[in-house]
């Protein structure tokens, strides 16, 4: 069926009908954008009449929309706070752990992608071999399951940085410890418990400067991209360096003896 049976079309149809199809070749971009990333930048689509030379492009609000995180009122049980890049700009994560009688599932909900779930079984890795100094039984792995929720369910996550988030997670809910909610952290980890370097740091601790955290850890192989930054969010923040995991859990976990780890 045509849309102009007639087939003589008014300038002002023409540009309705072209900015609606511009509206939702815009909207499969942006979903794109959103499920790949580093493959499919984010860009502004549009359309020029070459007759009168008049350039028509959608306004879609939502597309320039970042959700931001809140952060928890108070220290909870495996609800802790990651950091990352969205595009050009960084951003908080928001991770809920629940640990559950069954028979040692690692349960990822919220479209957390391949690189991440690597980063949970890392996690869940270095719990099971430092069982005895963390304080958690052995069998955990045979005889729970820990879900691990990252919300805004509809937006991909995917990368290496939520390392630290995770164990930290996984270990406050394994343990019943909650985790401070005015920190958030950074960095990916090692099954023997390292943790190492990632990027994105200056937009990440902006984000965090932007959300009212008060605290960030970060790998200490990063710190120098932190001295750039301006005085008044190094002033507002502070930045801790870590090498380890033991570190990690050291600093985020409310009420925690790891001095067994050393």
């Amino acid at each position: 069926m045509r849309l102009i049976p007639d087939g003589q079309v008014l300038d002002e149809e023409l540009e309705e009908v072209l900015l609606l199809s511009c509206e939702l070749r815009q909207r499969v971009r942006e979903q794109l954008h959103l499920m790949a990333q580093g493959e499919y930048e984010r860009v502004k689509l549009g359309v020029k009449i070459l007759s009168s030379g008049k350039v028509l492009a959608p306004n879609l609000p939502d597309a320039e929309r970042i959700q931001r995180i809140s952060l928890p009122v108070e220290p909870r049980v495996g609800e802790v706070l990651g950091l990352a890049v969205a595009g050009d700009h960084g951003c908080t994560l928001h991770f809920e752990m629940q640990a559950s009688k069954g028979h040692g599932r690692i349960v990822p909900l919220g479209s957390i992608q391949k690189i991440m779930r690597e980063s949970i079984e890392a996690a869940a890795q270095y719990i099971k071999t430092h069982h005895d100094e963390l304080g958690i039984g052995a069998q955990w792995r045979e005889n729970y399951d820990v879900a691990v929720l990252a919300t805004y369910m509809g937006v991909p996550k995917e990368g290496p940085s939520a390392g630290v988030a995770m164990v930290v997670g996984i270990v406050s809910a394994l343990k019943g410890v909650p985790v401070r909610n005015d920190l958030a952290m950074t960095g990916e980890i090692t099954i023997m418990g390292k943790v190492l370097p990632v990027g994105g740091i200056q937009q990440k601790i902006r984000a965090a400067y932007d959300a009212g955290i008060k605290e960030v850890l970060l790998p200490a192989d990063n710190l120098r991209e932190t001295e750039n930054l301006p005085a008044y969010v190094l002033k507002s923040l502070k930045i801790t360096p870590i090498i380890s995991i033991a570190e990690a859990l050291d600093k985020a976990l409310t009420k925690f003896d790891i001095t067994a780890i050393f």
